[in-house]
């Protein structure tokens, strides 16, 4: 009884460690508890998850397979292999565990909700549909399931499927939480359908009576920055730090909006600065601050910014190509390469990261891999305009200028702005006098295709 009482005690304080983000000391706990009740499924699922979350899958994995072993109708263990099948890209396994999940246990909201999402994350929105319809049929008074479901489509970009949804969760929501909730995605799907003035409708409501929900004046502010009303979006983001003095996603909002707009950018910094004071853990906010830097000609700190997303998560790709970025201009060839290549690593079809890649091949006249890496950016992205900018330049160092100025007109449609570029650049002092490179340069200086640059 004694050793029930004790192992009873470390599972506790292994799950409020956990909970503090403090995995290793947490798992030390699952694992005194285990070396005393080394068949308590409870204590190896615990163990499994902790294993889980510090990136030792072998080991979680069988501490999952052990628990269900003891105790097969038991939904976490499943879960639990659920997680790790979507961490190694394995969805069949993934579903499968899901699914079993969702037999095992009818009645658990969990289980439906991670299906659901998962498979509205794999491209099946009907199956997500199904999915949360399985259980609305059973407990049509969930709105926190319907709101699940509302924004599963939502990512899926099926916006009136996601405005019914949310309309339904309103209709049923008895919590304060969950109309504002729902009210404020409604509205969002509402601009997405471009009915912007629904949209603002609905947002203003959410602040009437919510004038603490920070995601109204967020959204709202968006909704109007979307739609062409810089001033009336600044307007709600700065009412929205009036209403939320203590938000930090405002001012990032606000931040974000006044770099946007290219002005007050010391104030965009102050702002910026003192999100990630009060978010740190928000990588959002770091990007907000290094792209203020960048802007303000603060490399150095704009690099800094990048560099604590990465002490945050290692992997993460666009951290990564802003570092690049930084060590290309500053020379540093090889750390820039490191940098690129983790950046493709995560993210193979960006391409503004294959483009980057590609100069370092075209500084050194390596011709042939910068084009193979161009080509794959316009793949993903046919109206990249650099991509196509630096292939007209490619084809005309090789002589090729017909196909050159097709990749120049392809650029102009989809933006490109740098005439001076075309004009003084070596490889195309021999279509200077052409006709249609002329009528090329001239669109580029039109007011309408200024409007459209990248």
């Amino acid at each position: 009884m004694r050793v029930m009482e004790e192992s009873e005690e470390l599972l506790e304080q292994g799950e409020t460690l956990a909970g503090e983000g403090l995995l290793k000391e947490a798992l030390s706990r699952f694992e005194q508890a285990l070396a005393l009740e080394p068949d308590n499924p409870e204590v190896i699922e615990a163990t499994g998850r902790a294993l889980l979350d510090l990136g030792r899958t072998e080991e979680a994995e069988a501490s999952f397979l052990d628990a269900l072993e003891l105790d097969p109708e038991w939904v976490a263990p499943r879960m639990g292999l659920a997680q790790l099948a979507m961490r190694n890209d394995e969805p069949f396994k993934a579903l499968h565990h899901l699914e079993r999940a969702t037999a095992l246990d009818p009645d658990y909201p969990d289980t439906f909700v991670e299906l659901g999402r998962y498979y509205g994350f794999m491209g099946e929105p009907g199956l997500a549909r199904a999915t949360f319809e399985r259980w609305t049929r059973a407990h049509p008074e969930d709105a926190d399931m319907l709101i699940n479901a509302g924004l599963t489509a939502f990512d899926a970009a099926d916006y009136a499927q996601a405005l019914g949804f949310f309309g339904r969760a309103l209709e049923v929501a008895q919590e304060g939480q969950q109309k504002s909730g729902a009210r404020t995605f409604r509205a969002n799907s509402l601009d997405m359908l471009g009915r912007y003035p629904d949209a603002i409708d609905e947002y203003e409501r959410v602040i009437k009576y919510s004038p603490e929900w920070w995601e109204a004046h967020a959204n709202l502010g968006i909704c109007h920055a979307r739609n062409d009303h810089p001033e009336e979006a600044e307007k709600a983001f700065r009412r929205g730090l009036r209403e939320c003095p203590g938000s930090p996603e405002i001012r990032d909002e606000l931040a974000a909006h006044l770099l946007a707009e290219n002005r007050s950018l010391k104030e965009a910094l102050a702002l910026a600065e003192e999100a990630v004071a009060m978010g740190q853990d928000e990588i959002r906010h770091l990007y907000t601050l290094g792209e203020v830097r960048l802007a303000l000609g603060d490399e150095e700190g704009s690099a800094e910014a990048y560099r604590k997303v990465l002490n945050l998560d290692p992997d993460d790709p666009n951290a990564h190509l802003e570092i690049g970025l930084y060590h290309e201009r500053r020379g540093e060839v090889e750390r820039a390469e490191e940098h690129f290549v983790e950046a493709l690593k995560q993210d193979p079809g960006n391409p503004r990261a294959l483009y980057s890649y590609a100069s370092l091949y075209y500084a050194t006249d390596d011709l042939e891999t910068a084009e193979e890496l161009l080509v794959r950016a316009i793949a993903v992205d046919t109206g990249y305009s650099p991509a196509l900018s630096a292939l007209a330049s490619i084809r005309a160092r090789r002589g090729d200028y017909a196909a050159s100025l097709d990749y120049i007109e392809k650029a102009v449609d989809a933006g490109e702005q740098d005439a001076e570029h075309f004009e003084q650049a070596l490889e195309f002092a021999p279509l200077r006098e052409h006709p249609k490179f002329r009528t090329l340069l001239a669109r580029m200086g039109a007011p309408g295709n200024r409007e459209n640059g990248t």
